[in-house]
């Protein structure tokens, strides 16, 4: 996702990264949720903000992406994953 920000006539190109872009092993700070369909799925697993989510994996096809969070770990699908904001890496 990008956003733009103006400020004093000087463009910003904000890149925001989302769990879908991460790559197996890394982790990072779950910043925000978008709301939509999924967020109350999403909160209901424990995805919050401030949480702390490890892409374990992606499936063969790349639809769906295992995540660890805390001492369990789970499934959900691209779509969920794009809307999840990630603070930062580790």
């Amino acid at each position: 996702m990008q956003f733009k920000i103006s400020l004093n006539n000087c463009n910003i190109l904000v890149r925001q990264k989302t769990l879908a872009m991460l790559t197996p092993g890394e982790s990072a700070l779950v910043s925000l949720l978008h709301e939509n369909i999924f967020t109350c799925k999403l909160m209901n697993l424990g995805i919050l903000p401030n949480t702390r989510i490890t892409l374990v994996r992606r499936a063969p096809f790349g639809k769906t992406l295992y995540i660890k969070l805390g001492n369990y770990q789970m499934a959900i699908r691209e779509e969920e994953a794009q809307t999840i904001i990630l603070e930062d890496t580790v």
